[in-house]
Protein backbone atom coordinates (compact mmCIF):
# COMPACT_ATOMS: atom_id res chain seq x y z
CA UNK A 1 0.00 0.00 0.00
CA UNK A 2 1.15 3.53 -0.74
CA UNK A 3 1.81 5.72 2.18
CA UNK A 4 1.35 9.59 2.02
CA UNK A 5 4.51 11.76 3.05
CA UNK A 6 4.75 14.71 4.98
CA UNK A 7 7.22 16.78 3.37
CA UNK A 8 10.79 17.56 4.67
CA UNK A 9 10.52 21.04 6.18
CA UNK A 10 10.14 23.16 3.34
CA UNK A 11 11.96 26.93 3.18
CA UNK A 12 9.52 29.38 3.30
CA UNK A 13 11.20 32.29 2.15
CA UNK A 14 8.27 35.30 2.36
CA UNK A 15 4.84 34.50 3.97
CA UNK A 16 2.69 35.83 0.61
CA UNK A 17 0.59 33.75 -0.31
CA UNK A 18 0.20 32.54 -3.91
CA UNK A 19 -3.02 31.54 -3.88
CA UNK A 20 -6.28 29.74 -2.18
CA UNK A 21 -9.55 27.77 -3.50
CA UNK A 22 -11.80 25.79 -2.11
CA UNK A 23 -14.06 22.75 -1.86
CA UNK A 24 -17.80 21.97 -0.04
CA UNK A 25 -18.55 18.43 0.53
CA UNK A 26 -21.61 16.99 3.13
CA UNK A 27 -19.70 17.35 6.23
CA UNK A 28 -18.32 21.23 5.24
CA UNK A 29 -16.19 22.99 3.47
CA UNK A 30 -12.43 22.88 2.98
CA UNK A 31 -10.22 25.95 1.75
CA UNK A 32 -6.93 25.07 0.87
CA UNK A 33 -4.34 27.30 1.02
CA UNK A 34 -0.55 27.38 -1.02
CA UNK A 35 2.62 28.50 -0.83
CA UNK A 36 5.22 27.96 -3.47
CA UNK A 37 4.49 24.60 -4.26
CA UNK A 38 3.37 23.28 -1.02
CA UNK A 39 -0.04 23.10 1.33
CA UNK A 40 0.56 24.99 3.85
CA UNK A 41 -2.98 24.90 5.71
CA UNK A 42 -6.72 22.98 4.72
CA UNK A 43 -9.34 25.04 6.97
CA UNK A 44 -12.01 23.00 7.62
CA UNK A 45 -15.44 24.91 8.81
CA UNK A 46 -19.28 24.50 8.33
CA UNK A 47 -19.89 26.50 5.28
CA UNK A 48 -17.82 28.06 2.45
CA UNK A 49 -18.82 31.71 3.87
CA UNK A 50 -16.32 30.52 7.49
CA UNK A 51 -13.72 29.21 5.44
CA UNK A 52 -13.51 32.39 3.78
CA UNK A 53 -13.75 34.71 6.87
CA UNK A 54 -10.90 32.45 8.73
CA UNK A 55 -8.70 32.44 5.28
CA UNK A 56 -8.49 35.89 4.73
CA UNK A 57 -8.67 36.88 8.19
CA UNK A 58 -5.53 35.40 8.75
CA UNK A 59 -4.07 35.95 5.34
CA UNK A 60 -4.02 39.16 4.32
CA UNK A 61 -3.97 39.98 0.36
CA UNK A 62 -4.30 36.21 0.00
CA UNK A 63 -5.91 35.51 -3.71
CA UNK A 64 -9.13 33.11 -4.33
CA UNK A 65 -7.25 31.28 -7.50
CA UNK A 66 -6.71 28.04 -8.96
CA UNK A 67 -3.12 26.72 -9.32
CA UNK A 68 -2.04 22.53 -10.68
CA UNK A 69 -1.10 22.19 -7.04
CA UNK A 70 -4.68 23.43 -5.34
CA UNK A 71 -5.90 21.40 -8.18
CA UNK A 72 -5.02 18.84 -7.66
CA UNK A 73 -5.62 18.48 -4.12
CA UNK A 74 -9.20 19.17 -4.32
CA UNK A 75 -9.29 16.37 -6.84
CA UNK A 76 -7.69 14.23 -3.71
CA UNK A 77 -10.26 15.63 -1.70
CA UNK A 78 -13.08 15.10 -3.93
CA UNK A 79 -11.98 11.11 -4.35
CA UNK A 80 -11.68 10.52 -0.48
CA UNK A 81 -15.44 12.14 -0.19
CA UNK A 82 -16.24 9.79 -3.22
CA UNK A 83 -14.84 6.58 -1.43
CA UNK A 84 -11.95 6.25 -4.08
CA UNK A 85 -9.05 8.00 -1.98
CA UNK A 86 -7.90 6.45 1.28
CA UNK A 87 -4.30 7.97 0.85
CA UNK A 88 -2.76 11.66 -0.11
CA UNK A 89 -0.31 12.21 -2.11
CA UNK A 90 0.61 16.38 -1.77
CA UNK A 91 2.94 18.25 -0.47
CA UNK A 92 2.59 19.80 3.03
CA UNK A 93 4.74 22.50 4.52
CA UNK A 94 5.75 21.70 7.62
CA UNK A 95 8.27 24.24 8.65
CA UNK A 96 5.84 25.63 10.97
CA UNK A 97 5.68 22.93 13.09
CA UNK A 98 7.31 21.37 15.89
CA UNK A 99 9.96 18.54 15.46
CA UNK A 100 7.27 16.73 17.55
CA UNK A 101 4.38 17.89 16.04
CA UNK A 102 6.81 16.97 12.57
CA UNK A 103 7.28 13.16 14.51
CA UNK A 104 3.11 12.79 15.03
CA UNK A 105 1.88 13.63 12.27
CA UNK A 106 4.46 11.64 10.13
CA UNK A 107 3.14 8.77 12.04
CA UNK A 108 -0.56 9.60 11.92
CA UNK A 109 -0.29 9.85 7.92
CA UNK A 110 0.45 5.57 8.49
CA UNK A 111 -2.47 5.02 10.08
CA UNK A 112 -4.61 3.14 7.95
CA UNK A 113 -8.16 4.36 6.56
CA UNK A 114 -10.98 2.65 8.73
CA UNK A 115 -8.48 2.60 11.55
CA UNK A 116 -8.44 4.28 14.97
CA UNK A 117 -5.59 4.90 17.82
CA UNK A 118 -5.97 6.80 20.84
CA UNK A 119 -3.93 9.85 21.98
CA UNK A 120 -1.83 7.04 23.68
CA UNK A 121 -1.22 4.53 20.97
CA UNK A 122 -0.27 6.93 18.47
CA UNK A 123 3.02 8.82 20.91
CA UNK A 124 3.75 5.72 21.44
CA UNK A 125 4.21 4.66 17.90
CA UNK A 126 5.97 7.99 17.75
CA UNK A 127 8.38 6.98 19.94
CA UNK A 128 7.25 9.52 22.84
CA UNK A 129 5.08 6.99 24.68
CA UNK A 130 4.72 9.50 28.03
CA UNK A 131 3.19 12.06 25.75
CA UNK A 132 -0.36 11.59 25.22
CA UNK A 133 -1.36 14.77 26.22
CA UNK A 134 1.11 16.99 23.98
CA UNK A 135 0.05 14.42 21.37
CA UNK A 136 -3.41 15.47 21.93
CA UNK A 137 -2.94 19.04 21.53
CA UNK A 138 -0.86 18.49 18.11
CA UNK A 139 -4.28 16.73 17.22
CA UNK A 140 -5.97 19.45 18.47
CA UNK A 141 -3.32 22.70 16.32
CA UNK A 142 -3.30 19.81 13.08
CA UNK A 143 -3.31 22.36 10.09
CA UNK A 144 -4.04 20.02 7.96
CA UNK A 145 -7.57 18.23 8.48
CA UNK A 146 -8.22 15.17 6.36
CA UNK A 147 -5.08 15.01 4.63
CA UNK A 148 -3.61 14.66 8.13
CA UNK A 149 -6.16 12.79 9.81
CA UNK A 150 -6.60 13.70 13.04
CA UNK A 151 -10.39 12.22 12.69
CA UNK A 152 -8.74 8.98 13.29
CA UNK A 153 -7.18 9.59 16.96
CA UNK A 154 -9.39 9.04 19.85
CA UNK A 155 -9.02 9.77 23.66
CA UNK A 156 -8.09 6.17 25.53
CA UNK A 157 -11.80 5.41 26.72
CA UNK A 158 -12.52 5.07 22.72
CA UNK A 159 -14.68 8.01 23.06
CA UNK A 160 -14.30 10.55 20.34
CA UNK A 161 -13.16 13.38 21.90
CA UNK A 162 -12.56 16.66 20.40
CA UNK A 163 -12.29 17.49 16.69
CA UNK A 164 -11.16 21.34 15.73
CA UNK A 165 -12.54 21.30 12.23
CA UNK A 166 -16.18 22.29 10.93
CA UNK A 167 -18.88 20.84 13.35
CA UNK A 168 -16.03 19.56 16.17
CA UNK A 169 -17.24 15.86 17.59
CA UNK A 170 -20.08 15.92 15.25
CA UNK A 171 -18.02 16.08 12.31
CA UNK A 172 -14.94 13.90 13.71
CA UNK A 173 -17.58 11.03 14.50
CA UNK A 174 -19.26 11.38 10.66
CA UNK A 175 -15.89 11.15 9.40
CA UNK A 176 -14.83 7.57 10.94
CA UNK A 177 -18.21 6.49 9.99
CA UNK A 178 -18.05 7.10 6.46
CA UNK A 179 -14.62 6.12 6.35
CA UNK A 180 -15.76 2.50 8.34
CA UNK A 181 -18.96 2.02 5.95
CA UNK A 182 -16.60 2.16 2.88
CA UNK A 183 -14.42 -0.94 4.52
CA UNK A 184 -17.63 -2.85 4.98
Amino acid sequence: MLQSSLLVTVVVRAMAIKAWDMISVECGSLGIVSHNESIIRVCFDKSADEVDAAICSRYSGVRRTSTALLENTMQQLIEYFSGIRQIFDVPLNNSNLSPFAQKIYQTLIRIPYGSIVTYGHLAAMAGSPASSRATGRAMATNPFPILVPCHRVVNARGGIGFYSAANGAKTKEWLLDFESKLLR
